[in-house]
C-alpha cells in the first residue's frame, strides 16, 4: 500500500522531505508562479523559465511541467549573494533532481462564505477525541461553501467543492503517469515565505480539511497497486488488516506490511496554530484509516475464489479482532446456522465444497457498552455461478467480486477501531459460495426462512437477498438503532445508474437522508430509490409469502422490496454496489466503495454521541 507523510517543518528540516524524494510537486497558478520561483537560484530559475517557454506553460489550470535535472545545477546553484541566511530554502531545493509544476483553479478558497481554519478549530476543540472530526462535522457551517457557485467549472457541474478538487487532483496524478513520474517518493512542500504564506498552495489546502482530504484520497487512489499471484513477488500477503498504535495489540503480524509508495507533505508550522495543527493531522490520519481500509478491501475483492473462501473470510475476522482491543468476533459455522434455522443463507452455499460462515464483528466503544448498535451486514458471496440458474460464462470469472461488501464492512470495522470513533458497531459478514452439485438449491423450491416467513424459489442466482435476509433478521437480536447491508446484489443497479452511484433503498426517511448527505460529503454518491406499496406485488406467490425474484419488475426495487420484509420495523438501508464496488467486464477493478460514504456516516453518528 502508499502512504502519507507530514513535517511540520521549519528552515532547517524541509531537506529532509527533499532527501527521500523522487519528485517534488509544486501546485501553482499563474498569480503564483513568479513567487514561487523565487526560492530557486539564478541558473535554475532561467533553466525553469525555458522549459516554461517551451512548453507554454503559464500556471493554468491543468497545465503541467516538468523539469528535470536541476541537481545538476547543485555545484553553482547558490550564489554567495544569494546565500546570506535569507533564502534557506534554496539550499535544499538543490538537492531536487525533478520538479513537477502543475497548475490548479482555488478560487474556492476566496468565496467569502467559505469555511475558514478558525471556525474548524473551534469545532475540533469541542470534541474529546479529534478522530471524531471529519467533513461532515461541518455540514451545517459549509454546506453553502460545497455547494459555491464561484469558478465557471461549478456552474457548469453543479458539484460540491469537495468533488471539484478531486477531479482536479485525479487529472493531477493521471497526469504523473503520462509524463513518467511514479507516486513511489512524491513530495508537496510549502515554498513560502513570510510575506507569501497565506497564499502558498500547500499551506492552503492543509488549512482547509476537504481539500488536503481531496489531495490525499486522489493520492492514495492512483496510487494503488495489486500485487498479484507472479512468482517473481515477494512473500507477502495484501490482505492483512492494518494493525495501529491506537487501541490495538501489539500484534507481531504487521512486520510484512508492503508500502509501495509515500507522499511527503511539508508544512511551514509557524503558520499554524496548535488547533489548526491538529485538524491536519487528524486529515491525514483520517485518509491514512480511509485508505488503509479500501486498500484491504480491494485487495479482498482481488483475490481467486480458490483462496478467498467463507473460511479465509472467517479468518480475516479473526485477525482483525486480535490486532484491536476494541474488537471482539464470534464465527457461526454451519452447524449453529442450522440450528438459527437460517435456511436461506444455508440453500445458497448447499451445492459448495466449501462451508458457509458467519463471522460476527462487534466494536465498542468506551463508555457507550450498552448503547445499540450500528448493525453492518456484507455480502460475501465468494463466487456466484448463478447456481442451476447458471450465469453466462464468459464473464463469470468476475463473480469473485461478489463478496465485494464483506470486504467492505471487514474495511469500515478495521477504520473505526484505527479512528477510534465513538459509536457501537456490529459487523456481520455473510459468506457462503453457490456452486452447483446434486444437493444445490433449485427453481421452485419453498424455504422457510430464519424470520419463519416462506419463500419461493425462481432463481438460485438470486442468491444474494436469501443470505442478506436471514443476516438482516438475525441482527435484529441485537436491537440496532439502524441495519445497513452492502452487496453487489442486481445488474439491474448497474443499468439504472452505470458504476457511478450507488443504489440506496431504505424504509427510514432520516437514515435514507443521512447516507445520502454522507455521500455527497464524501463523494461517494448513492441515489435513493422508491418501495412503495405498488412494487411488492411483483414478488407476490401463490405458493409462498413471497418468491425471490419479480415478475416484470425492475430488478433492484424488487430485491430492495424482499429484503425490507425482513427488516420489518427496524430502520433499515439496503445498499446496492454492484456497479460502484468494481467495474464489471474488467480485471482487477475493485474499488472499496461505498467505505468512504459509510466511514463519513458513522463518523457522523460518532460525534452525535460525543456531544
Amino acid at each position: 500500500m502508499i502512504k502519507a507523510n507530514l513535517t511540520w517543518a521549519n528552515e532547517s528540516n524541509k531537506v529532509g522531505t527533499l532527501d527521500n524524494s523522487e519528485c517534488l510537486l509544486i501546485l501553482t497558478t499563474p498569480e503564483l508562479l513568479a513567487s514561487q520561483l523565487f526560492h530557486f537560484s539564478t541558473p535554475a530559475k532561467t533553466y525553469i523559465e525555458q522549459v516554461f517557454d517551451d512548453e507554454g506553460f503559464a500556471g493554468n489550470k491543468g497545465q503541467c511541467a516538468l523539469v528535470q535535472g536541476l541537481k545538476a545545477f547543485k555545484t553553482s546553484y547558490i550564489p554567495d549573494t544569494e546565500n546570506s541566511g535569507k533564502n534557506k530554502i534554496s539550499q535544499q531545493l538543490a538537492e531536487v533532481k525533478r520538479v513537477l509544476f502543475y497548475g490548479v483553479d482555488f478560487a474556492l478558497f476566496e468565496a467569502s462564505d467559505a469555511p475558514n481554519v478558525s471556525s474548524r478549530a473551534s469545532t475540533l476543540s469541542k470534541t474529546n477525541d479529534p478522530s471524531m472530526v471529519n467533513r461532515s462535522s461541518y455540514a451545517s457551517d459549509s454546506n453553502s461553501a460545497f455547494y459555491s457557485k464561484s469558478t465557471s467549472d461549478l456552474k457548469q457541474t453543479n458539484a460540491p467543492a469537495f468533488r471539484y478538487l478531486e477531479q482536479q487532483f485525479d487529472a493531477l496524478f493521471k497526469k504523473l503517469n503520462s509524463v513518467s513520474v511514479t507516486l513511489e517518493k512524491l513530495s508537496l512542500m510549502a515554498l513560502s515565505t513570510s510575506e507569501t504564506a497565506s497564499s502558498d498552495p500547500v499551506n492552503t489546502i492543509a488549512s482547509h480539511s476537504q481539500f488536503l482530504s481531496a489531495l490525499l484520497r486522489s493520492y492514495f487512489k492512483h496510487g494503488y497497486h495489486f500485487k498479484g499471484y507472479k512468482t517473481n513477488n515477494r512473500s507477502v500477503s495484501n490482505c492483512q488488516p492494518l494493525n495501529d498504535n491506537n487501541g490495538a495489540n501489539n500484534a507481531s503480524n504487521n512486520q510484512a506490511l508492503d508500502i509501495r509508495g509515500t507522499l511527503s507533505l511539508a508544512l511551514d508550522a509557524k503558520h499554524f496554530n496548535n488547533a489548526q495543527k491538529r485538524l491536519v493531522s487528524h486529515t491525514i490520519r483520517y485518509e491514512s484509516a480511509l485508505n488503509a481500509a479500501m486498500t484491504w478491501a480491494k485487495d479482498l475483492a482481488h483475490m481467486p475464489a480458490n483462496l478467498c473462501t467463507p473460511d479465509y473470510l472467517a479468518e480475516q475476522a479473526l485477525h482483525l479482532a486480535q490486532t484491536f482491543n476494541t474488537v471482539s468476533c464470534d464465527i457461526l459455522n454451519e452447524s449453529a446456522l442450522k440450528q438459527l434455522g437460517m435456511n436461506g443463507y444455508l440453500a445458497v452455499n448447499a451445492g459448495s465444497q466449501f462451508a458457509a460462515t458467519m463471522p460476527i464483528l462487534r466494536y465498542t466503544a468506551k463508555g457507550l457498552e450498552n448503547s445499540p448498535p450500528v448493525v453492518l451486514i456484507g455480502k460475501g458471496v465468494t463466487f456466484d455461478s448463478g447456481g442451476i440458474t447458471l450465469k453466462r460464462s464468459p464473464d463469470m470469472r468476475h463473480m469473485i467480486y461478489d463478496m465485494a461488501g464483506a470486504g467492505c464492512v471487514l474495511g469500515v470495522i478495521q477504520a473505526v477501531a484505527t479512528l477510534g470513533l465513538n459509536i457501537n458497531i456490529v459487523g456481520i459478514v455473510a459468506s457462503a459460495d453457490n456452486a452447483i452439485d446434486g444437493k444445490a438449491y433449485r427453481p421452485g423450491d419453498i424455504i422457510t426462512m430464519h424470520s419463519g416467513k416462506t419463500v419461493e424459489i425462481m432463481s438460485t442466482d438470486a442468491e444474494g437477498r436469501m443470505l442478506m435476509a436471514d443476516a438482516i433478521s438475525y441482527a435484529k437480536q441485537f436491537s440496532p438503532s439502524v441495519i445497513i447491508d452492502i452487496a453487489t446484489l442486481t445488474g439491474a443497479a448497474i443499468s439504472a445508474l452505470g458504476h457511478k452511484a450507488t443504489a440506496l433503498f431504505s424504509n427510514a426517511p432520516a437514515l435514507e437522508s443521512a447516507l445520502v448527505e454522507a455521500g455527497e460529503q464524501a463523494n461517494d454518491r448513492c441515489w435513493p430509490f422508491p418501495l412503495w406499496p405498488e412494487y411488492q406485488d411483483a414478488i407476490t406467490s401463490q405458493h409462498a409469502d413471497m418468491m425471490n425474484t419479480g415478475i416484470n419488475s425492475p430488478g433492484a426495487i424488487s430485491a430492495g422490496c424482499f429484503l425490507s420484509r425482513f427488516a420489518d420495523g427496524t430502520p433499515w438501508a439496503h445498499l446496492d454496489v454492484a456497479g460502484t464496488a468494481f467495474t464489471y467486464t474488467k480485471s482487477l477493478s475493485a474499488t472499496g466503495r461505498p467505505i468512504p460514504l459509510l466511514l463519513s456516516y458513522l463518523s457522523s453518528c460518532a460525534i452525535k454521541n460525543n456531544q
